[in-house]
C-alpha cells in the first residue's frame, strides 16, 4: 500500500467544533453508519476520490470510498492513490476483505495504524480487469443497498407475483344455470 498509495489520517474535531463549524461537507470518523459519516462542516481538506479506514475503536480496518470534497478526523486514515496502475474503488473493494485481518487486537482496543496499513500487499491486474470487478461489485452493492432497487425491487415484484396468482386461484367462473 505505501508503494501505492500516500497515507494520511485526519485531524481532532470534536461534536462541539462541527456544531460550531456547521455546514455542507462531510467528516468522516471512526463509525461506520452513514458510510463513516460524523457530521459535516462549512470547510473541506479533501477533494477528489479517496479511500478512508477507521483507524482506531471497534470498526477498525472498516473502508469506506469517497469521491467528493470532505474531512475526516483523527480516528480515519486517508489513502490517495499515487500510482496511475490502480483505481481507487478496485482498491477500496480489495480492503474490505483483506483490511480487518491486518487490525491488532491487542491492548483492548483495536487498530489498523498506518504504519500497518502501509505494509498491507495486494494484487494489481490490469486496468481492464479491474474496470470489470468494480463494475460487477458496483452492480451488487447496488442490488443489495439501494433501496429504490434490489432486495427491496425484488419483494415487490414478488409480492405482485403472488397478487395475481392469489387472485387467479380464488377466482371462479360463475356456472350458468
Amino acid at each position: 500500500m505505501g508503494e501505492l498509495c500516500d497515507i494520511n489520517r485526519g485531524r481532532v474535531m470534536s461534536k462541539g467544533y462541527l456544531e460550531k463549524h456547521c455546514g455542507a461537507y462531510p467528516v468522516y470518523s471512526s463509525q461506520t453508519a452513514n458510510n463513516g459519516r460524523f457530521g459535516f462542516i462549512n470547510s473541506y481538506d479533501y477533494d477528489g476520490e479517496y479511500i478512508t479506514w477507521t483507524t482506531d475503536g471497534a470498526n477498525a480496518g472498516s473502508v469506506f470510498y469517497h469521491d467528493e470534497k470532505f474531512s475526516i478526523t483523527n480516528v480515519c486514515g486517508l489513502l490517495r492513490i499515487k500510482d496511475s496502475r490502480v483505481r481507487a474503488k478496485y482498491l477500496k473493494y480489495v480492503l474490505d476483505v483483506t483490511a480487518k485481518q491486518y487490525v491488532n487486537t491487542g491492548m483492548g482496543n483495536p487498530k489498523l495504524m498506518s504504519n500497518v496499513m502501509k505494509q498491507i500487499k495486494v494484487g494489481i491486474p490490469s486496468l481492464a480487469e479491474q474496470d470489470r470487478t468494480i463494475s460487477i461489485l458496483d452492480r451488487f452493492d447496488k442490488l443489495t443497498n439501494d433501496l429504490s432497487s434490489g432486495l427491496p425491487a425484488e419483494i415487490e415484484a414478488r409480492r405482485k407475483q403472488y397478487e395475481y396468482y392469489r387472485d387467479r386461484l380464488l377466482s371462479f367462473d360463475e356456472l350458468a344455470v
